[in-house]
């Protein structure tokens, strides 16, 4: 029997003005896309909020080097802006 499937840990820094939270936990992957489609999910539920449009979130493999920083979709402005007119 095998030992399963291979996972990595990754970690989702959030980047915001002149602040940042770092993650000490993180999360297992299968693969690295899978982890940047993550940290973009993270940047887009909090980019809704209008304080946080500055917000990027850099994607951290467990070794400590970045592997992508993501920032909210432009879809997300649109929503916001949709949303303010009503």
């Amino acid at each position: 029997m095998g030992s399963g499937p291979n996972v990595e840990h990754y970690f989702f820094d959030l980047h915001f003005g002149n602040e940042q939270v770092v993650d000490e936990e993180g999360v297992d992957h299968f693969d690295e896309g899978s982890a940047v489609y993550y940290g973009q999910t993270i940047a887009d539920r909090i980019g809704r909020d209008t304080d946080y449009r500055s917000l990027t979130v850099h994607v951290r493999t467990f070794e400590g080097s970045v592997l992508a920083i993501v920032a909210a979709s432009a879809g997300r402005g649109f929503e916001q802006l949709a949303l303010m007119g009503r």
